[in-house]
């Protein structure tokens, strides 16, 4: 054992600094290793897995956990027994740390702790002034507790809402689509199917005289990976899983013998397969929609026999359909072809026997291996023989754990984020060559990081392999603000914002029936919340006190009523889920119970009326505190391998985006629609983080926000011009609904256009600005906004408030110019109104997002900084402390600007003369 303590202090840099490549954390970071766990000798049953990192933990300086800094080299075949050496690395600043650790796997019988008992009680809690139930609730509807999952990992919150969820609440994940980029993974009967999901084709059709589209690769598998020891009715169960990866065991019905056990990771160009018996893999070649097989060594030289002995394989997949071709409004014409190239990479001198599995034609489908003692072997699809030899000298390093973390840096405004995985070298000369990775086009677009010529194509644009464990990305936050201070401009007028406000007490009547305020769905009654909320701070901003306070009082009442359980006649409280961790409501209206869906969205409007309430009613925090704590940690928790909550419900880390559906059932993987309701779910926890001092919490909020919106513009309006294909960019540029492994011009509720560049952009607050930060975003939004236009035949037809707010960050003056009240009043969502007309005069006055200055990031003030006709700079600010705070600014030319911000206040400060 070898470990040296030496603290040191490095400079913050994009390049990588220790094996694999470790980015360097900022100046004021101690770099030492802690405290280590784990790493003794240790005997291991055989035929169980063995995870090098199970029960191992590495922590910091501070505490922290760094385990993911690990290199493991060595290989523990589980499924003979004997002694196995693996060795354990770690360069952290200048600490090393170097243990050689001896496993010994005997024979035995497999043993799991129990699982936790499930709760049988009901049982109210208190929480302040309000309450909640959890335990036994028979009155409710719930989720199925997790299952298929290993019960140690059920010690802590059990995750939901990723792309990988749906093997914790069906056996084989119900075949459903595990979408990995490049890859589609399923479990079926058959095995593992594993599929390059390339590059896809589009498709259109015409419901209801509308024109919809998506973009999307074929459902026709390439291959399936089994086990001979494996019964078609095998299990799957999941024995580990990180921020970016899932480790998945194939057993039989009634036994914990793990036949096989496979890992998939967000960006590898491998699946990693471990077996209990080296003699047992096999590969079974799709044969639907395949012209025929073709085999080669590593080398590159055809296989005419039915049998090769050596370190790999390259199977040719000739002639694989792919797609049609398609044309409007809804014809498929002639298929497409392409072929597929995989690449297996076994341990050397592995034996490869081809025969027939079935194949209608009498072809050779069937690759069965020996793997010569070892127990490993991988998958890589590559483009081309000529690939092969780089993809094989790489294909022995497997990620063990994935982790992404991130840091604020709160002098210049940005999030600087790190994505690093531990790995194992499988044998030796395998750490010479450093891990590869594939990149999605936003970790790589605008950045400076350097990747290899190597790449592949997907739905999600061009990925780009890059060698090295570790990398990072920096993505500005240019801030965000609850709404805009009172307009100046003489358009603005008080007295008909007045009358608006007046209106919208009227149409939040709390013993209306038909008002969304009494819906008893949370999505519509929590949706309502928002005007109430854009309400409160206008009646606030003209000097409307005696309207402030009424609606003050409405939304007091709403939350309160959500907020505490007043017994059995109760139809609207909340409820904690002890089994995953999570709280969800009792109406199970869009399934956010039994499948835990749509919680970033529903809570986030929760949580955001709640943050601006307690600028105006400062004794909210106190009273009903707890319970806003519980439902924005739901969704926004920043801790990792938390008892109480999952890290981030909800936020695909890798991907850097929400999903919506809890458990990722759909042949297609997971998905989401409204990209602005995830974007307001952040700003809801931001504004919650202010509001309580939470630093945590904030920093965790600005991450997702920014990442969040990064995620929209690069894919969901493909603000680079990159990722829609030209049959589907000719029509439209924004995706409706995306899914693991395509996108949809579309939504959920119709194929209107209006609506699906519409859901895009509500609810319409100051946030939405983001999308317009500068020249080309403003150029790119009005084509995207013309766009819709076109689609239209110019004519907005609904969603007034929404398009006319996006028309605002476009030309102001035309916004106001086609502002009619009459047609808001008349359509879906009438209580728009006001922080329409708010809005858009608003942006009318302030003028057009400024990042030229900047806010270094505050613990309790938020801004947004614009720049009006005139040239004058303004930082618009939220202060919702009880107490003055200064505010620092960066000039275009790095000068500071210090503004001394009054408590409990929103206003302009001008920044420059």
């Amino acid at each position: 054992l070898l470990i040296t303590w030496l603290g040191t202090l490095v400079a913050c840099q994009q390049t990588p600094d220790g094996p694999g490549g470790v980015p360097v954390p900022p100046v004021d970071r101690i770099l030492s290793i802690g405290t280590v766990e784990g790493l003794e000798d240790t005997t291991h049953t055989q035929f169980e897995y063995f995870n090098p990192l199970k029960d191992v933990r590495i922590t910091d300086y501070y505490d922290e956990d760094i385990t993911h800094h690990l290199h493991v080299a060595g290989n523990v075949h589980y499924g003979k027994p004997g002694s196995y050496e693996l060795l354990y690395t770690m360069t952290y600043g200048e600490d090393q740390l170097s243990i050689a650790r001896e496993i010994e796997v005997v024979e035995g019988a497999i043993i799991k702790p129990p699982v936790p008992e499930q709760p049988s009680t009901r049982e109210v809690v208190d929480a302040g002034a309000g309450s909640y139930v959890r335990g036994a609730d028979s009155t409710i509807e719930h989720p199925v507790n997790p299952q298929h999952i290993e019960p140690h990992l059920l010690s802590r919150a059990v995750p939901s809402n990723q792309w990988w969820t749906a093997l914790l609440v069906q056996n084989q994940g119900g075949g459903n689509g595990l979408y990995t980029n490049p890859y589609r993974a399923a479990f079926t009967n058959l095995g593992a199917e594993l599929t390059h999901s390339g590059s896809g084709f589009v498709q259109y059709w015409n419901p209801e005289g509308y024109n919809t589209m998506a973009h999307f690769s074929l459902a026709l598998p390439d291959l399936f990976i089994n086990s001979t020891d494996l019964v078609s009715s095998y299990r799957t169960t999941v024995v580990d899983y990180s921020d970016t990866s899932v480790t998945v065991a194939m057993r039989n019905p009634q036994s914990l013998v793990d036949h096989m056990v496979l890992t998939y990771v967000q960006g590898s160009p491998y699946v990693h397969a471990a077996v209990a018996n080296e003699t047992s893999p096999n590969l079974t070649l799709a044969a639907n929609g395949v012209s025929h097989y073709e085999f080669y060594s590593v080398g590159g030289t055809r296989i005419t026999g039915t049998s090769h002995t050596g370190a790999g394989l390259i199977v040719r997949l000739v002639q694989k359909h792919v797609g049609y071709e398609t044309s409007r409004p809804a014809q498929v014409g002639q298929p497409t072809y392409a072929d597929r190239y995989f690449l297996i990479s076994t341990p050397e001198d592995s034996t490869f026997t081809f025969s027939n599995a079935g194949h209608p034609f009498g072809l050779n489908n069937r690759i069965s291996m020996q793997l010569n003692n070892e127990n490993y072997f991988s998958i890589a699809s590559i483009n081309a023989l000529s690939e092969a030899a780089f993809y094989h000298q790489h294909a022995y390093n497997r990620p063990l754990k994935g982790d992404v973390s991130y840091r604020v840096d709160a002098e210049n405004s940005h999030v600087v984020t790190t994505y690093q995985n531990s790995y194992q070298s499988l044998k030796p000369g395998a750490a010479e060559q450093p891990l590869i990775q594939f990149l999605m086009p936003h970790h790589y677009q605008g950045s400076d990081l350097t990747l290899t010529n190597y790449t592949t194509r997907t739905v999600r644009g061009l990925l780009k392999v890059y060698q090295g464990a570790a990398f990072q990305t920096v993505l500005p936050f240019h801030g965000v603000i609850p709404a805009m201070p009172k307009p100046n401009d003489a358009a603005f007028s008080a007295s008909t914002m007045r009358d608006y406000l007046q209106d919208l007490t009227t149409r939040t009547d709390l013993n209306d029936p038909m008002n969304f305020l009494n819906d008893p769905g949370p999505y519509w009654n929590s949706k309502a919340l928002y005007p109430l909320s854009q309400g409160i701070i206008i009646a606030d901003q003209i000097g409307e006190d005696t309207l402030k306070h009424e609606l003050i009082g409405r939304l007091r009442f709403l939350l309160r009523d959500w907020f505490s359980y007043a017994g059995q006649t109760d139809t609207r409280y909340l409820f904690y889920n002890q089994n995953w961790g999570t709280v969800y409501y009792s109406n199970n209206d869009f399934r956010t119970a039994t499948e835990l869906s749509d919680h970033t969205f529903t809570h986030g409007y929760f949580v955001y009326a709640a943050s601006v309430l307690a600028m105006y009613d400062p004794s909210f925090i106190n009273e009903y505190g707890d319970v806003v704590e519980m439902m924005v940690r739901d969704y926004l928790h920043p801790e990792k391998q938390d008892d109480a909550f999952a890290y981030l419900r909800g936020f695909d880390a890798w991907g850097g985006h929400t999903w919506a559906h809890g458990f990722s059932t759909f042949a297609e993987g997971n998905n989401l629609e409204s990209t602005s309701e995830a974007l307001n779910g952040w700003l809801g926890g931001y504004l919650w983080a202010l509001a309580t001092d939470d630093q945590a919490l904030k920093d965790a909020a600005i991450y997702g926000f920014v990442h969040e919106l990064h995620h929209a513009k690069t894919y969901r309006f493909d603000y680079e011009q990159t990722i829609f294909p030209e049959p589907y960019s000719r029509y439209a540029q924004v995706a409706g609904i995306y899914w693991g492994g395509k996108y949809d011009y579309a939504t959920w509720f119709g194929a209107n256009p209006t609506f699906i560049y519409g859901i895009q952009w509500l609810p319409n607050g100051e946030y939405l600005s983001s999308y317009a930060l500068d020249d080309f975003e403003r150029a790119r939004l009005n084509t995207i906004y013309s766009t819709y236009l076109g689609a239209k035949n110019q004519v907005v037809d609904t969603w007034f408030a929404n398009m006319w707010s996006i028309q605002a960050l476009l030309d102001p003056a035309r916004a106001i110019s086609l502002f009619d009240a009459n047609k808001i009043l008349q359509d879906d969502y009438p209580s728009d109104l006001a922080q329409t007309y708010y809005l858009i005069h608003g942006l009318h006055a302030f003028g057009q997002r400024n990042i030229e200055y900047g806010m270094h990031v505050h613990d309790v003030l938020a801004a947004s900084i614009y720049q009006d006709d005139n040239g004058h700079v303004h930082a618009l600010v939220w202060n919702p402390s009880a107490h003055p705070q200064v505010a620092t600014f960066r000039t275009p030319d790095g000068q500071t600007i210090q503004r001394t911000i009054p408590a409990a206040s929103l206003n302009s400060y001008r920044l420059n003369d």
